[in-house]
């Protein structure tokens, strides 16, 4: 159930609760020891681009491309060199180290069972992780200013991500949050925002350092990653841990603590995190004014267990529990008070894998469970929600040229709503009509799919593949195709194509008949992509463009609440360069630049009455500009900075109103939809972090971080007078800010 956000700044504020700008930088110093070697396959070939480093620490590189590597380190006496690369086995040798050594190693790597690197074609994807191939590495992730350590806030960062707001919502290509899913190990997170909104949320519930590595696509996915009109989001937990390590972080407005732990070596594998949010001393050194009733709290947990029982079969548990709170002053036209909002979300999610006969199973069970309270005004709602899920994916080499994979989920939602909500949109007065909830509705939604990767000739490959899904509310039954293809032009050049079509299921509630419509049926689109990609050394640049076509999506409708009416398009233009990376160059960053034009169809509210019109999605941002930059400045400093560039989203001008009699409040008249826009988002961040070992494999990040570094006063909506005669733009009251703090991480 959507209420209205009217205090954007609060993004502004929470930004820096979370655990800043940790930046592992290798510390160079004189009394160090230097490995190097090279990465080869059995038959001697080499493997550029594969991963080495010492287990437990951030101290590595990546190999170049003829399989060489050289780094050095302060990780003196017994420790273990890891080399991984995607498709291989990874392997490890132990080593005794001390100040002065060079050490000369030569890393031999075996295929997996299952080779799927070469095959896999995926169009509009970005991954972070730490193999050869990821666009953002973990460290990319928590490095990067004004980001916040976020993995949703750093993938904003990524090209077809739209600015709409300074929270963590992910606006993709034109499409609102709900258009994009976000699982984690096989299980669909519902809600992965704290201090949720309708524009997703300030952060993303699951910390970056429980994360192997994510598949983000804007675009043209696979059949395997479900249904989704926009985009989606596919995270994997760590895995099994090699060495013990305690973490602690505190800053000026937030502390966590962790705990890696060797149970049972190369057999269990133990990670706890937790967090803790507070912000009154944030306020008291910005000098800052803020219109929090309650000031934003928040904790949370999270849980990873691993059992490594075989060389081929593993166990993993994955679980966390977030709680947030928060009051504020809330200035609408119809209504001025406070603003209630209580939240707790919690997920198990228990994964088997496995490998029989050739096939490489992966099995999981998930709960995901999300309760809340919103109060403002005559709106009191305490909306729930559980979702569980069972899914299986199987795949395996038909031969040499071919894989085929098949899966199939089940997933039952149920949502709840207990409470009052306006009767009329907007409406907060706390004599205003309302409408008395009291209702739960159940849906399950079925799903299987078939695909093959497949290597035609040498320089082409293909992804073609059915998605087949039922929902028990809607009565509907949806068969999508999907198709893909790759085709290398020359050494570190390819061109790659990618068509689909996707449906998108409404929630639970929206069927309810007293609020929703019970003979909704699924949304609708179908994407096309193009794209050029280019990589050489420690560059790479891609160039894509896109045209998505929507039909049957959910509109508000004036008897009917809801129906299929919607319809709309959107077309557009990204480009991706990045150089260097960690642990490579000195110097690593990125631009991500996207164009976009779309129109949909929506609602003219003109106070009783409504009206359609075609125009630009809500979300529909012409030029959207970042550019990262980090750079290793003297010894163990390091600094980074972020430029945001983003022409305004569209906006909706209220021209009239109507007095409500015998009410205190008025309806409004908009005018034409989309015909203004908010004025240009700009907005740089920077960060400085110092690396100070200790002990023998010790070490501290003491960092800090000016978010807003301009002091700009970005427009994020407009607030009108009670009578809807008087406009005044709103900017966040917290703006340019400075955070710091220290992480200690402690080996074992």
């Amino acid at each position: 159930m959507m209420v209205p956000w009217r205090f954007t700044y609060l993004s502004e504020v929470l930004v820096l609760l979370s655990i800043g700008t940790y930046a592992p930088y290798a510390v160079q110093a004189q009394d160090l020891a230097i490995i190097q070697g090279d990465v080869v396959d059995i038959k001697g070939m080499p493997l550029g681009y594969a991963n080495v480093q010492i287990v437990g620490t951030t101290n590595g590189a990546i190999t170049e491309s003829d399989g060489s590597f050289r780094f050095t380190t302060r990780h003196f006496e017994k420790c273990t060199l890891r080399a991984t690369y995607v498709g291989f086995e990874p392997t490890g040798c132990s080593l005794h180290l001390s100040a002065g050594d060079t050490v000369i190693i030569r890393l031999v790597l075996r295929k997996t069972l299952i080779e799927l690197g070469e095959k896999v074609v995926t169009a509009s994807s970005y991954t972070t992780g730490e193999n050869g191939s990821t666009a953002l590495s973990s460290n990319d992730v928590v490095t990067t200013p004004g980001a916040a350590a976020d993995i949703l806030r750093a993938i904003k960062t990524l090209p077809g991500v739209m600015m709409v707001d300074e929270g963590a919502g992910l606006f993709v290509r034109g499409g609102d949050v709900s258009e994009t899913v976000i699982l984690l190990d096989q299980a669909t997170i519902t809600h992965p925002y704290k201090y949720e909104s309708p524009t997703g949320g300030v952060f993303g519930t699951i910390s970056p350092f429980v994360i192997k590595g994510t598949v983000f696509s804007t675009g043209g996915f696979p059949a395997r990653y479900g249904n989704a009109l926009s985009a989606v989001l596919a995270m994997d937990s760590q895995d099994l841990i090699h060495q013990t390590r305690y973490t602690l972080n505190l800053g000026l407005a937030a502390g966590s603590l962790g705990l890696h732990q060797v149970v049972v070596p190369e057999k269990i594998g133990l990670r706890l995190t937790g967090n803790l949010s507070f912000t009154d001393l944030l306020f008291r050194v910005n000098r800052r004014q803020h219109d929090f009733s309650t000031p934003p709290r928040s904790h949370d947990g999270n849980l990873n267990l691993v059992y490594q029982y075989s060389q081929t079969g593993k166990l993993k548990l994955f679980t966390y529990n977030s709680f947030d709170q928060l009051g504020v002053r809330v200035v609408e036209p119809s209504f001025r008070g406070q603003y209630q909002n209580r939240t707790n979300s919690w997920l198990y999610n228990f994964q088997w894998t496995e490998i029989f006969n050739g096939w490489f199973i992966q099995t999981s069970a998930s709960l995901n469970h999300y309760t809340t309270r919103r109060q403002l005004g005559n709106l009191d709602l305490k909306p729930g929600e559980l979702t569980a899920k069972f899914r299986v994916d199987s795949e395996s080499e038909l031969n040499a040229r071919a894989t085929l994979r098949f899966g199939t989920e089940f997933q039952r939602i149920g949502n709840r709503f207990i409470g009052t909500v306006p009767f009329r949109g907007g409406i907060f007065d706390p004599q205003a009509e309302v409408l008395v909830l009291n209702t739960s509705y159940d849906g399950i939604l079925s799903g299987t799919y078939f695909e093959v990767d497949s290597r035609l000739r040498q320089r082409i490959a293909v992804n073609a593949g059915f998605r087949f899904d039922h929902h028990t509310l809607a009565g509907r039954f949806v068969v999508d195709p999907r198709f893909a293809g790759r085709f290398q032009i020359s050494k570190g050049t390819e061109l790659r194509v990618a068509w689909g079509i996707y449906h998108q299921f409404p929630a639970p509630y929206k069927y309810n008949p007293t609020s929703g419509n019970p003979d909704l049926g699924p949304q609708f689109a179908q994407h096309l992509v193009a794209g050029l990609s280019h990589s050489r050394g420690n560059m790479m640049m891609r160039l894509e463009a896109y045209n998505k076509r929507y039909r049957k999506l959910i509109l508000e409708h004036p008897d009917l609440k809801f129906s299929n009416g919607g319809a709309g398009r959107a077309s557009g233009v990204d480009l991706f360069v990045k150089y260097g990376g960690f642990l490579q160059t000195r110097f690593s960053g990125w631009l991500a630049y996207s164009l976009l034009r779309s129109r949909r169809l929506q609602v003219r509210h003109l106070g009783y009455d409504v009206r359609y019109e075609e125009a630009p999605s809500p979300f529909d941002v012409t030029h959207n500009l970042n550019v990262v930059g980090k750079m290793r400045l003297v010894g163990a400093l390091s600094g980074g900075i972020t430029l945001k560039h983003a022409t305004g989203r569209p906006a909706t001008p209220i021209t009239g109103a109507i007095p409500v009699e015998g009410e205190s409040y008025h309806l409004p008249i908009e005018g034409r939809i989309g015909s203004e826009r908010y004025p240009t988002f700009r907005r740089i961040d920077a960060s400085l972090s110092y690396v100070l070992p200790f002990g023998q494999q010790s070490y501290a990040v003491f960092y800090t971080t000016v978010n807003n570094l301009l002091d700009r006063a970005n427009v994020l909506e407009y607030e009108y007078s009670i009578d809807y005669a008087e406009r005044r733009p709103r900017s966040p009251n917290f703006r340019r800010s400075i955070y710091f703090g220290a992480t200690f991480n402690i080996y074992r």
